[in-house]
Parts: C-alpha cells; sequence; structure tokens
C-alpha cells in the first residue's frame, strides 16, 4: 500500500478528514518529509516538540531518530489514530492542546527541545510569535509556512516583502529556506505553495531581551503606514516631540520610509524613542 493509500485508509478507519476551520492539509511527500525531519534534527537536539502533528505523516519520520518527542494536537479526533499509530513507540509523547496556549518551555524536561511542525497558515504568525517569546528555553525551530511568509521571514531592507515580520524576527534569529513545498505535496492541496524555514535563535541578538516589546512597539508602528513617511507613520504611537528628540539623537531623516531601515537602525530608533502603552499581543497581526 502506498503512503498516500495508507493515510487515507489509516484516516477512513477512523472517520477522519482534513478539517478546513483547523487549517489542516496533510504533507504526504515522503522526500519533503525526510527532509523536514533531516533539519529539525540538526545540532543534534536533546529532545523535539512537534506542532500538529495531524495523522502523524512528519512524526513518523521524526521518530526513526528515537529522541525523546512531545507532538501537540488540538484536533482530540486525531489522538485516536496517533494513539494507535505510535503504540509501540514509548519515546513519542502524545498531547492535546492549544500551540497558542502552550508554554513550549515547560513541556520536556529536556534543555532547549527543537521544534518543528506544519502549522496551520491562519496562525503561523501568531505560533512564530509565540516561539519567540519563548525561545530561551526552545532550540532550533523548523517550521512549514505559508511561502509568503517565508518571503517576509527572509527579506531584505528596500524589497517589497520586508517589513516589520522581517526586522522583529532577523533581530533575534538567523534564519534560512530548508525548500519549497509545492500545493500538490499535501492531501487536500492547499492553494498555495509552502516553504519549510529554520529559525537559529542568535546568541547576540540586535536588542536585549527587556527591551524587546518596545522595539516590537516601534517597529509596528514604523510599518503600520509603509508608505508615508516615518514621522508619520511613528505618529500612530508616539508624540511629535518624541520624534524630533529621537531623529535628533540618531541622525535618523524621518523623511525616509520604514522598508529603507536596516534592523540596526530601527534598533537604534526604538532605543531614542519613549516607552509608551501596553506590550504587543502574539495575536496582533504583524
Amino acid at each position: 500500500m502506498s503512503g498516500v493509500a495508507d493515510l487515507k485508509a489509516r484516516l477512513d478507519r477512523h472517520g477522519l478528514y482534513a478539517k478546513k476551520v483547523l487549517g489542516q492539509n496533510f504533507l504526504i511527500d515522503d522526500e519533503a518529509l525526510a527532509a523536514i525531519a533531516q533539519a529539525a534534527l540538526r545540532g543534534q537536539p536533546p529532545a523535539l516538540i512537534e506542532i500538529g502533528p495531524g495523522p502523524g505523516t512528519l512524526t513518523a519520520h521524526l521518530a526513526e531518530a528515537g529522541l525523546p518527542l512531545i507532538a501537540i494536537e488540538k484536533d482530540q479526533g486525531m489522538l485516536p489514530l496517533l494513539r494507535e499509530r505510535f503504540a509501540d513507540a514509548p519515546h513519542v509523547e502524545l498531547r492535546y492542546g492549544d500551540a497558542l496556549e502552550t508554554n513550549f518551555t515547560t513541556l520536556h524536561p529536556m534543555p532547549r527541545p527543537a521544534v518543528v511542525g506544519n502549522i496551520p497558515y491562519n496562525i503561523s504568525s501568531p505560533i512564530l510569535l509565540t516561539l519567540l517569546r519563548q525561545r530561551h528555553g526552545l532550540g532550533r525551530v523548523t517550521l512549514m509556512v505559508q511561502k509568503e511568509v517565508a518571503d517576509r521571514l527572509l527579506a531584505e531592507p528596500s524589497t517589497k516583502a520586508y517589513g516589520s515580520l522581517s526586522v522583529l524576527f532577523q533581530a533575534v534569529a538567523e534564519l534560512s529556506r530548508v525548500r519549497q513545498v509545492p500545493a500538490g505535496a499535501f492531501l487536500p492541496a492547499p492553494k498555495v505553495d509552502s516553504t519549510v524555514i529554520q529559525l537559529r535563535w542568535r546568541p547576540d541578538p540586535l536588542v536585549a531581551d527587556d527591551q524587546l516589546p518596545h522595539f516590537e512597539r516601534t517597529v509596528r508602528a514604523a510599518f503600520s503606514l509603509r508608505r508615508k513617511m516615518l514621522r508619520n507613520a511613528l505618529r500612530t504611537v508616539f508624540s511629535q516631540e518624541a520624534i524630533e528628540a529621537a531623529a535628533a539623537n540618531t541622525g535618523l531623516a524621518m523623511t525616509r520610509r520604514a522598508e529603507t531601515l536596516t534592523g540596526s537602525e530601527l534598533a537604534l530608533l526604538a532605543g531614542a524613542l519613549p516607552a509608551v502603552g501596553p506590550d504587543p499581543s502574539p495575536s496582533d497581526p504583524l
């Protein structure tokens, strides 16, 4: 029986199917699955956490390494299938839970477990931000995301895809593109192509931990009106007096647009602006 036929048989036996409301698209391409597992195992992590195993196609490849593996699944209906599939794999622990409400740093006794997953595209940014906020307890992160999100994460200044997502993650992580994955590699096929990315948390981030919420707030403000000059975009959060003082202290021209500034320049700008307003939430759109 082929991998696809086997998956369909497992799903049928349990009366399961891909739920659109949960953004489920099951990866069925063995080459892509093996590549993701190989990337997740780089650096010899002590343990693995998988987000959204679904019917376990990626889980099966990850389990072959024999490392402690915790898989968190929001779809309760998938758990009987997963328990059946990994009944003979005691190193695989299956848990019901919502990734957006999970403290990944306390899931495993092993230090800095690697995180991996084919995550729902409709919540990819909140999941990324959740992991960013917990990064000190985590190892490398390997995720399947929509190609557009990957392009934004990896974008350089003065390009169309460059924005707040690019700046925030490049400030604290080294990012790389593992591979592209076409829509036909999934069941059912999504309407977009996908990309596997990997994040390695920087030991020398551009911004200190206690300043990161303020940096994020500044970056969000700077890109809130990306076609406008900095002085106009920053007014959505900061006073005119604060903006003028920051310009004088940094030498940055407030006539520039945010998309022309490097991460270092935005960190400099944030350092010259006062801390105002509540800390951003992972659910706030980037």
